[in-house]
């Protein structure tokens, strides 16, 4: 409760302030000597109405893909290779060119029948509709079943290093099915072409394996690369070292969803999912300095964090993926409720949704873990419905770029998604705006500064790709509300 006066001569004008967990009361009261006027009765200003500090990119109420022809549309709904209303985006990632003009990728796991295209870039037609273009091409994503050497089979989440890079995580899974091996690729976003592939060996998985997320460790070169990727079925955390060309097993039980965590309760539907390690994070690279991967379980309440030196040194794992328990740790404090993906930024703050507050949240990283230092940046219980995706993004001028894609899974999970409803949201906020008025907002010290020698986890600089360079891209559609701001 706050309050704020004025005093014009004789008279006294309070506004009496009241803020309860989901709106903020305004009352004005008038007051003369020892009495006082209600003015109004007060208004509330809920979060699902409020002013919003994110901007919106894309909406879709279902999605739809760039067929070269209406006839070839219709052939894949007659196969149903396409089923209108069942695609739904689970991640997004985003690539600023040289033309200061964005390129945003959006992920579409095959987990049901009906998904021509696993992977694609939102683009918009001469008329103005919204459409998913497959990526690299449409031949990567036509007869998963057949397991052709450059294919994508089902795709989960994906992240742009910073040196043009786009790794994708193929899980090789079509619905409940393995029909091909699970792969990590990499393409130079230069010129779209594949750069780099590895098949993940049989002794790193189990059959129920299903890969997650990547995240990439890049220090002073582009060459000397390392990718982290959460399996979120068997709770563990593959390592993947690029130049080497090899990878390792690391598992613990800070990895494992809690039973009490499974039922998720969305806007008044609920539904029951028991995944494991899912949102990962770096904290910013300072040279000479470790870095920690941040981490949770997706069915969880906790943080946890490990070195990254101990998560690259494979004689820790090679005889037993979780032999040193020592070497992970969890935070005593808890969110509450459960979190899928989450983003760090060049300061150290961490960025998440929650599932059941429909928020998005921030936490700096430097503090203990739990609700005395995790901040809300927005909430809204129309927009913020089961955030999937996050991101931190560095923008062409400097500054950094929080964006959020929300899936509404919990219609997709219990059926009752309508085409009638904006169900699929991609937003964005620099990231300045999202932690104002939040005590995540780090202080102004040389220790925090980008001066100091600390990189985002999407600095540029070094060499561009494994074997070219360059940030290229084709122009963004016009109707792009764009997030990048320039100088004013």
């Amino acid at each position: 409760m706050r309050f704020f006066s004025v005093h014009p001569q004789l008279l006294l004008l309070v506004i009496l302030i009241i803020e309860t967990k989901d709106c903020i009361i305004f009352i004005p009261l008038l007051v003369t000597g020892n009495k006082y006027l209600c003015l109004v009765m007060g208004f509330c200003v809920t979060g699902a109405f409020g002013a919003t500090k994110f901007r919106k990119v894309f909406e879709f109420n279902e999605l739809d893909f760039d067929y070269a022809t209406p006839a070839a549309r219709q052939h894949d709904i007659d196969k149903k290779t396409f089923i209108p209303g069942i695609p739904a985006p689970i991640d997004m990632d985003v690539y600023y060119g040289p033309d200061r003009k964005n390129t945003v990728f959006v992920t579409i796991p095959r987990f049901q029948a009906g998904i021509p295209v696993t992977l694609g870039t939102v683009t918009t037609t001469s008329t103005g509709k919204t459409i998913i273009k497959p990526y690299p091409s449409w031949q990567w994503h036509q007869n998963p079943e057949n397991c052709r050497r450059d294919r994508l089979v089902s795709v989960y989440r994906i992240k742009i290093d910073n040196c043009g890079r786009l790794w994708v995580l193929d899980t090789g899974r079509h619905m409940d099915k393995q029909v091909c091996p699970m792969q990590i690729l990499a393409f130079d976003l230069a010129t779209n072409q594949l750069i780099h592939k590895y098949t993940i060996p049989d002794h790193l998985l189990e059959p129920r394996s299903i890969l997650v997320t990547p995240i990439v460790d890049i220090r002073e070169n582009c060459t000397d690369a390392y990718v982290y990727v959460a399996d979120c079925q068997t709770f563990s955390i593959i390592v993947y070292d690029v130049k080497n060309d090899r990878g390792w097993r690391a598992s613990d039980k800070t990895m494992y969803p809690y039973p009490n965590y499974g039922t998720y309760k969305i806007e008044g539907e609920q539904f029951d999912l028991m995944d494991g390690v899912l949102g990962m994070d770096l904290s910013p690279y300072r040279p000479g300095q470790d870095r920690k991967l941040f981490y949770h379980a997706m069915s969880a309440p906790t943080e946890n964090w490990v070195l990254t030196s101990d998560l690259r040194d494979s004689s820790l794992f090679e005889h037993d993926p979780s032999a040193h328990p020592e070497l992970f740790h969890t935070y005593k404090g808890q969110r509450q409720s459960q979190s899928a993906a989450e983003a760090i930024d060049r300061n150290g703050i961490a960025y998440f949704g929650q599932m059941t507050e429909t928020t998005i949240n921030c936490w700096n990283t430097a503090t203990e873990y739990g609700p005395f230092n995790i901040d809300v940046v927005e909430k809204n219980r129309q927009t913020l419905q089961f955030a999937s995706g996050v991101k931190v993004i560095d923008n062409p001028m400097g500054h950094q770029e929080l964006w959020v894609l929300t899936s509404r899974f919990q219609k997709v999970a219990t059926g009752s998604i309508s085409p009638n409803e904006v169900n699929f949201r991609i937003q964005g906020v620099r990231v300045d705006d999202a932690l104002a008025g939040t005590k995540c907002k780090p202080l102004k010290s040389a220790a925090m500064t980008s001066n100091n020698g600390a990189y985002s986890n999407r600095h540029k600089g070094g060499v561009a790709s494994l074997v070219t360079g360059g940030y290229g891209l084709a122009e963004a559609p016009n109707s792009v509300d764009r997030i990048y701001y320039p100088n004013n």
